[in-house]
């Protein structure tokens, strides 16, 4: 019987004792005040959209935080404060024992700028596919694609991101436009050629068949007598020399 009563016993002391702890610390957060705030912010691809100097700034345009009490600051508030940064993606806040608010922060990552006109301001698209405004500090080396919108831009983000993993094709994408129909021409980093790709449908078999062309051209040596190489076409590559 006693054997049985133990564990019991044992259960009700564990959680008199955590609701012990639990009201103490309650209560002693309710005694406790900020000493400071640590931010760090996530570093991608050697790219500083956002930097810990930013972010501490925008929070402490709100809350000098060092002095306040832990209980009067609101974690959802910060979290607002920090996200009013464009380019900042995801953020994790937590008070720390060493009663220092500890913030973490990863920046949204550009693929491509879009450049919709000569009267409108350039923008970034993102990993999702959202506009990002450019920032005053620092310029992302992506490829440009020239649209009319960011909707119309669409098939040309779907190329960059296909093939933005890939560094042969990476480092070869300088530019996309956007024609009124919407097929896609690229501008290349090497040769003087077009290259017109229309949809991105078989793009692996485009891109093959464009790389053994370009292979042959440079072994060749008449690389740049082309200006326009054509995809469009299936299983084919037409190209039009200079005249």
């Amino acid at each position: 019987m006693i054997q049985r009563l133990l564990p019991i016993a044992m259960s009700v002391v564990l959680l008199g004792t955590t609701g012990t702890l639990v009201g103490f610390a309650l209560h002693a957060e309710k005694e406790i005040i900020y000493v400071g705030l640590e931010v760090d912010v996530k570093e991608i691809k050697g790219m500083f959209f956002v930097d810990a100097a930013g972010v501490r700034d925008a929070i402490l345009a709100h809350d000098s935080i060092q002095g306040s009490w832990v209980e009067s600051v609101s974690l959802q508030q910060v979290d607002a404060w920090i996200h009013s940064i464009p380019a900042v993606d995801n953020v994790e806040i937590y008070p720390g024992l060493d009663r220092i608010l500890h913030v973490r922060v990863s920046q949204k990552e550009p693929v491509a700028r879009l450049h919709t006109g000569p009267n409108q301001p350039d923008s970034y698209i993102d990993t999702n596919g959202e506009s990002l405004p450019l920032s005053p500090y620092f310029t992302a080396r992506v490829p440009i694609i020239h649209a009319k919108s960011l909707e119309h831009a669409s098939e040309a983000f779907s190329l960059i991101q296909s093939t933005r993993k890939a560094p042969l094709w990476s480092a070869f994408i300088d530019q996309v436009l956007v024609k009124e129909d919407g097929g896609l021409e690229i501008i290349a980093r090497i040769g003087g050629a077009r290259i017109a790709l229309g949809d991105t449908s078989h793009l692996d078999s485009k891109l093959n068949n464009l790389l053994t062309f370009y292979r042959e051209q440079i072994r060749r040596g008449n690389l740049n007598e082309y200006q326009l190489i054509n995809l469009s076409f299936a299983g084919q590559v037409v190209a039009q020399r200079y005249y």
